[in-house]
């Protein structure tokens, strides 16, 4: 894993607590965190996709170090995926291409300071820039529909998840 603190604070706490407390880190990254320069060339560094369900949330992280982590407002998550080779050329590849588009992604978006978490059915993008944070508030369905702007980023989100997924799983199968 990167520099970037990404396990369970000390004590445990409640699910609530531990997920509070990881998307507020995350949330508030910088570049330096991460021992990156800031890079006017590849303004994104960081991507959160926030996916809210009836009873919860979960969210899904992908910055620039190769951090790679999905947890969730219940309990559970990945941490550290990206210390996998293929989670963390996935992601590198996500962003690299994310950066391709980043003047459009971030005019899209609204510079935000409090980071509200989606209701059932929605889709909040963050992404972590050099200037601050930006937010995409997206449905679910729109996404799904490919009638958003954003839903491109959602499939490439998606297509990190599912490396994510087969590794870490098949690495629970052979351990």
């Amino acid at each position: 894993m990167g520099p970037f603190p990404m396990g369970r604070p000390a004590g445990g706490g409640a699910e609530a607590d531990v997920f509070a407390d990881l998307r507020a880190q995350v949330l508030r990254v910088q570049p330096a965190h991460l021992g990156m320069r800031p890079d006017s060339a590849s303004p994104i560094f960081g991507v959160v996709m926030e996916t809210g369900y009836r009873g919860g949330s979960a969210a899904f992280v992908c910055l620039a170090d190769g951090t790679v982590s999905l947890y969730t407002s219940t309990g559970g998550g990945v941490i550290g995926a990206g210390e996998h080779e293929a989670v963390r050329g996935a992601c590198l590849e996500m962003l690299s291409w994310t950066n391709q588009y980043a003047r459009e992604f971030i005019e899209a978006c609204t510079a935000v300071a409090e980071y509200p978490l989606p209701e059932s059915g929605d889709v909040f993008f963050y992404l972590l820039t050099t200037d601050g944070v930006h937010l995409a508030k997206c449905t679910e369905a729109a996404l799904v529909a490919d009638q958003d702007p954003f839903s491109n980023l959602f499939r490439s989100c998606h297509m990190v998840l599912t490396v994510m997924r087969e590794t870490t799983e098949g690495h629970r199968g052979n351990g």
